[in-house]
């Protein structure tokens, strides 16, 4: 006896698929920060006192060399110009009247100056001795604030990147059917 046989496969039909993919990245954000720091530029001065005695030493006799020039500098001069005139007045006496009888004119003249040199020294005028001038410099603030800066700039980029990926759907045909038949 005769005996049909089949055998058969489908056909299968592959499939290949890849979703859609969307990337969206955006750049970091550029910081970038100007920083000084504060500072205290604020101090204090000493206090401290001044004391200007030289008006109460001055009445002792010291002078500074600006006063000295001023008070001796011309007295020089016309003392100059007197004591010149004096000696030769005095040398034309001497030569007229110096060598007359009865008369002693050298003597004379030098009793005279002694006398004048003691009278001029023999007075004394008190005067007031004047007080040291004192001066009080108090301590003060000196300086300023520097409150310091801080600047903070931020630059974003306005942009973003995309990457889009649109879907892929791929059909095959992973195996063809088949039909056989034999008997």
């Amino acid at each position: 006896m005769l005996r049909l046989n089949i055998r058969h496969q489908l056909p299968q039909i592959g499939m290949r698929s890849q979703p859609s993919q969307l990337d969206i990245r955006q750049p970091p954000t550029e910081r970038h920060t100007d920083y000084r720091a504060a500072r205290s530029n604020r101090g204090i001065t000493q206090s401290r006192i001044e004391i200007d005695s030289y008006p109460s030493r001055r009445a002792y006799g010291y002078t500074n060399h600006t006063d000295f020039a001023r008070e001796h500098g011309q007295k020089g001069l016309s003392d100059l110009q007197a004591t010149t005139s004096r000696r030769t007045q005095r040398a034309w006496d001497l030569i007229e009247n110096g060598m007359k009888k009865g008369q002693d004119n050298v003597g004379s003249y030098y009793k005279s100056q002694l006398a004048q040199r003691i009278k001029d020294q023999a007075e004394i005028v008190p005067r007031g001795i004047p007080d040291p001038q004192v001066t009080g410099i108090p301590a003060q603030l000196v300086g300023d604030i520097d409150p310091g800066n801080v600047e903070l700039q931020i630059n974003p980029t306005p942009t973003a990147q995309i990457d889009y990926r649109p879907a892929q759907v791929e059909t095959y045909v992973a195996n063809e059917g088949f039909i056989r038949q034999w008997t």
